[in-house]
């Protein structure tokens, strides 16, 4: 093999590990500012909990712009996937309730001591909350 395509090869062994070692880097990054941050304030006394990209609470949301419901119920809206501090706050209002880590999970309402875990469950709950059932 010639010294050119030996340097070649080197040059792209090492492009390739400096882009992965800087792209774990960042990723390292991101996820400690989102274990850092700061739990989101709480002002109602209904709390929805929900995953950015969890696709069952996007459903919910859909549910609740397509039935008018922020502008019948008062509630605050916690992401809990990237943000540690939300998550602990929602496995603390899930223990209120009676459940295990493994009986929770995202879309979650919690309100006045009920929690309320699932599409079905979550949609059922706004309903009954909004009067529209």
């Amino acid at each position: 093999m010639s010294q050119t395509k030996k340097l070649t090869i080197l040059i792209l062994v090492l492009v390739v590990a400096g882009t992965g070692i800087w792209y774990w880097g960042t990723r390292s990054q991101d996820k400690k500012q989102a274990e850092q941050a700061a739990a989101t304030p709480i002002k109602t006394g209904i709390i929805f909990f929900y995953g950015k990209e969890c696709p069952h609470c996007q459903d919910v949301e859909k549910f609740i712009a397509g039935n008018n419901i922020a502008a019948k119920v008062k509630y605050d809206f916690v992401e809990v996937w990237h943000n540690q501090a939300n998550a602990k706050a929602m496995m603390a209002k899930a223990e209120e309730c009676g459940l295990s880590q493994d009986q929770v999970g995202v879309p979650f309402v919690y309100s006045k001591g009920k929690c309320y875990v699932g599409t079905p469950d979550v949609e059922n709950f706004f309903q009954q909350a909004a009067g529209i059932k």
